[in-house]
């Protein structure tokens, strides 16, 4: 194998948690995975976007249950044994049971995972072409920062959260609802010399905010949102400054950052006048990029519907189980608008949801699964991107073995690497 061309079974595209799970999941299979990262580390938006809560490995409400094992397991077991305190599982201000992690022991995580499984992985690659041939991709072209070079594969997970190696290639691809609009992009910032006994919920950030606004601070938009918060640490996590996105070109990505950024110290400057126990913050963090809750996702053979997620639907063509419920961030100044659903119960996600419609040879994982946008409201959060991701690698590896992703075959795999289907 040359230093400009590589043969594998299975290219991942994306090294966020959910395409760290397809090649676990894949290698698992006994395929020969590849798995491509633009940035310096994997982890994704939990960890460039600094979002520090794994939701959905429990379902939501009372009586929570869980639906998310495999490869999930195999990432918490790995941030456990680096450190106890890396995790932590605790009820939200919302009331789900969540997991709120270090992000940058998941990093330091997610790469012994991959080590340990003997997964060959490369960072700081840029995907710059796509060679598809009739219904199949044949190729991916990449860029480092001193060759270009060229994988074969004989299947491919786009897991890069954008559908990028899907809309390079030429494959169908969605953006937003119905009018073209997507859910906000928010910019999480990390603050640290926080009281965190006082009180951080939602309606106190909200107080705090509108204060700063009536003050005359500027550039705030959201009013109500989330701090996250570890036992024992003065850091936090806050989600709030936002902006909907129009596009994904540079252009567009530059004025989104900027102008969140710029958010971003307007409401520290509001916490540490308005709110009780930040009077003495520090920011340590912002991003470092911005976190994106919904852009393009591939066209599927089935696209998982509100409906499917709204009655907890059970599919025997099933692959992974979503726990979450829809959580709509449409609207700039207002917190997000939840729909309800049964407590300790999860829907099913079809095969066919992570099958590109016109790529025979192409699978969508985490957000960018074939779903309506408010069923994709809760398809994206961490734990069910997990699940997904680690049933696209399966198929994946299914497929570069036989030929065909038979769902059978696909679930069996599943459940003999402890995946809940």
């Amino acid at each position: 194998m040359s230093q400009n061309e590589y043969h594998v079974d299975v290219l991942i595209a994306g090294g966020g948690t959910s395409g760290v799970s397809a090649a676990v999941g894949a290698c698992q299979a006994g395929a020969d995975v590849l798995l491509i990262e633009r940035n310096a580390y994997l982890g994704g938006e939990g960890v460039h976007s600094g979002v520090g809560a794994l939701c959905a490995v429990y379902t939501c409400g009372d009586n929570p249950v869980k639906c998310v094992a495999g490869a999930g397991d195999l990432i918490l077991e790995e941030m456990h044994r680096l450190s106890p305190d890396s995790t932590e599982t605790i009820i939200s201000a919302a009331g789900n049971k969540n997991i709120n992690f270090k992000p940058e022991y998941m990093k330091v995580a997610l790469d012994n995972l991959m080590d340990r499984k003997g997964i060959k992985y490369f960072l700081h690659t840029n995907i710059i072409a796509v060679e598809r041939e009739d219904r199949q991709v044949k190729s991916v072209t990449c860029q480092d920062d001193e060759r270009r070079f060229k994988v074969h594969a004989k299947a491919f997970v786009d897991a890069t959260g954008d559908a990028n190696l899907a809309h390079m290639g030429g494959s169908a691809t969605l953006w937003g609802d119905g009018n073209g609009q997507v859910m906000t992009a928010t910019l999480p910032f990390r603050l640290c010399g926080v009281d965190t006994t006082q009180d951080m919920t939602p309606s106190a950030v909200e107080r705090a905010v509108k204060a700063g606004k009536d003050a005359g601070i500027p550039n705030m938009t959201r009013e109500r949102g989330f701090i996250l918060k570890m036992t024992g640490s003065s850091e936090v996590i806050v989600l709030l400054p936002s902006v909907i996105p129009s596009g994904l070109n540079a252009e567009e990505l530059t004025r989104i950052e900027k102008f969140t950024r710029g958010q971003a110290l307007s409401y520290v400057e509001a916490f540490r006048r308005f709110m009780p126990g930040m009077e003495n913050c520090e920011l340590t963090m912002i991003g470092p990029s911005i976190g994106f809750r919904e852009t393009r996702r591939i066209a599927g053979k089935r696209m998982l519907t509100a409906d499917d997620v709204l009655n907890r639907r059970k599919s025997p063509d099933g692959v992974a189980r979503g726990g979450w419920k829809p959580e709509i961030h449409s609207k700039l100044n207002e917190a997000a608008v939840y729909l309800d659903v049964p407590g300790a119960s999860w829907y099913d996600i079809p095969l066919d949801c992570l099958c590109s419609a016109d790529t025979d040879n192409l699978f969508g994982s985490g957000r960018l699964i074939c779903a309506d946008s408010q069923a994709m409201a809760a398809s994206r959060v961490m734990g069910t991107c997990i699940a997904t991701g680690h049933a696209a690698g399966v198929a994946g590896a299914v497929l570069a073995g036989t030929g065909r992703a038979e769902v059978s075959a696909v679930r069996e795999e599943l459940l003999r690497q402890n995946a809940l289907i």
